[in-house]
């Protein structure tokens, strides 16, 4: 447990970005879980993440439940403080690809990176940003925009579908028949943060759409090409386990008590007549 006097120059300051100063070790998912654990306390009671402090206020952080995962991320985080020359796919004036590894949040600590990578923006105002995300156990390619116009141009194509993604991943069990097109309507539960997928249109629930391919199969397990219609929320775990395939190593939609590493990765990425791919190597097949 860690103790905060508010002072004169924390005063009015949201609890939660007052903590992101108080606490700079402190990784933003394990900030926002401890106050959904309601594990931030103000003068005794439970605070929200958006309350307002006054001088004087007694701030009290309870780390317990959340060590481990400020133990991981953090040293995930601090191995890659800044862009290797790895993770650098392409890069022109416009925009970076960059390949995230497993274990590293989209937003912020990808996107920061980049940013000092970048250095500062050319337009006036702009932030250099990520144009899509990536869950943080999933690898594989991203785009970068390191201009408003590249942002926005980016951001249309993603949205137009004119941005091609293709992920491989590794299930259990075999499709039949070994390719085809599977469709949902997903329906997210912000309080579980899970999603679940439907067969057919509900209130709350979007469209969900994905191309698959049997690359191999083997023991029990397949090697599956995905490609991407619709980018929904967890949409290729979620639609892969709600037909008994879940990907290995995934413990929130799978049958393991405890996940390994995901094994899904962004492999391809094709826009505008360009072509971006990494070679990800499975365990299990390669």
């Amino acid at each position: 447990m860690k103790e905060y006097t508010v002072t004169q120059n924390g005063a009015g300051q949201r609890a939660d970005r007052f903590l992101a100063k108080a606490a700079p070790g402190l990784p933003p998912s394990a900030l926002q879980k401890a106050f959904r654990k309601k594990d931030v306390k103000r003068n005794g009671k439970p605070c929200r993440a958006g309350e307002r402090l006054a001088e004087g206020d007694l701030v009290r952080l309870y780390t317990g439940g959340i060590q481990t995962e400020i133990i991981n991320e953090q040293s995930i985080v601090r191995h890659y403080r800044t862009l290797t020359a790895e993770m650098i796919v392409y890069e022109d004036r416009r925009f970076l690809v960059l390949h995230k590894p497993a274990g590293i949040l989209s937003q912020p600590d990808l996107e920061e990176m980049a940013r000092a990578y970048v250095g500062a923006a050319e337009d006036n105002g702009f932030l250099p940003s990520l144009c899509h995300r990536l869950d943080r156990n999933t690898e594989g390619l991203l785009l970068f925009a390191k201009t408003a116009e590249a942002l926005r141009d980016l951001t249309a194509r993603i949205k137009n579908r004119e941005v091609s993604k293709t992920y491989h991943c590794v299930v259990s069990g075999v499709p039949s028949p070994a390719s085809g097109e599977w469709r949902d309507w997903l329906w997210k539960d912000a309080k579980q943060k899970r999603v679940y997928a439907r067969p057919k249109p509900s209130p709350g629930a979007k469209e969900a759409v994905l191309r698959y391919m049997v690359l191999r199969a083997a023991g029990g397990k397949s090697l599956l090409e995905i490609n991407l219609v619709t980018g929904r929320t967890h949409q290729i775990r979620v639609q892969c386990a709600s037909r008994g395939f879940p990907i290995v190593g995934d413990s929130k939609y799978g049958t393991e008590r405890k996940g390994g590493p995901l094994a899904l990765c962004a492999v391809k990425l094709e826009f505008d007549k360009k072509v971006f791919r990494i070679d990800k190597k499975f365990a299990d097949f390669d």
